[in-house]
């Protein structure tokens, strides 16, 4: 079964040997986004969805690429 770790430390998660994960660049406990934002959600779980597929190598790491927005 095809596993992938959502991480907001990659080096954490490089150090452990995670098969593939992807590196969201949210505060720790939000790597699903915001509250209330479920476009945001979806879009990190079809990123999340999305590494099965392309991580081919072992210990692969790939990148969200959005930040979280500071409220204002």
């Amino acid at each position: 079964m095809t596993t992938v770790s959502l991480t907001v430390h990659p080096h954490i998660s490089f150090g452990v040997g995670v098969p593939r994960a992807l590196y969201v660049r949210f505060p720790q406990g939000n790597q699903f986004g915001n509250a209330g934002d479920p476009k945001q959600q979806r879009d990190i779980l079809a990123a999340t969805l999305d590494v099965a597929v392309l991580a081919s190598e072992p210990g692969t790491i790939l990148q969200f690429p959005v930040r979280w927005k500071i409220a204002t």
